[in-house]
């Protein structure tokens, strides 16, 4: 029994459509879905605005830029340290893994200081960046690096 071009062209077009399907749900799907987490915020605060999160409310309490290390002794040559501080209070599950970043456009750094853990409400984050940089928020990341509060400048 033979069977028709067509019907093998209908077979094989079924058989690639049923391949596409898996590949988007299984492979493609999750990926872009983590993907939209780096690149989405789970929240965003306004500038000078908390933001409330599983219970806890968040707020940047100061933003200081300066030329000078906390001993006292200069930076490297056409740099600035940002020193920005973020405090969460309030009943709630215990805070989240995260690290501070402070995001320029399409640039970010990464933080120095204590990660977002249970014992810390307040948080202390120091930016080395370049001097002239306007920064336009401070995020706090997951250590995935999906964003999960955003707080605009």
């Amino acid at each position: 029994m033979t069977v028709r071009l067509w019907q093998r062209n209908a077979m094989g077009a079924t058989v690639a459509a049923v391949a596409v399907a898996a590949h988007i749900t299984f492979i493609s799907g999750p990926a872009w879905e983590r993907y939209q987490h780096r690149v989405h915020p789970a929240h965003i605060a306004a500038a000078g605005q908390s933001v409330t999160v599983n219970g806890q409310t968040w707020t940047v309490r100061n933003v200081h830029r300066s030329t000078r290390q906390r001993s006292g002794l200069p930076l490297p040559d056409g740099t600035v340290l940002v020193n920005v501080v973020v405090h969460r209070s309030g009943p709630g599950p215990a805070g989240f893994d995260c690290v501070g970043y402070l995001v320029a456009g399409e640039r970010s750094w990464r933080g120095t200081g204590p990660w977002c853990g249970a014992a810390e409400t307040s948080m202390a984050w120091s930016f080395l960046i370049p001097a002239g940089t306007e920064f336009t928020a401070v995020e706090a990341r997951a250590l995935d690096r999906s964003i999960l509060i955003r707080f605009e400048l």
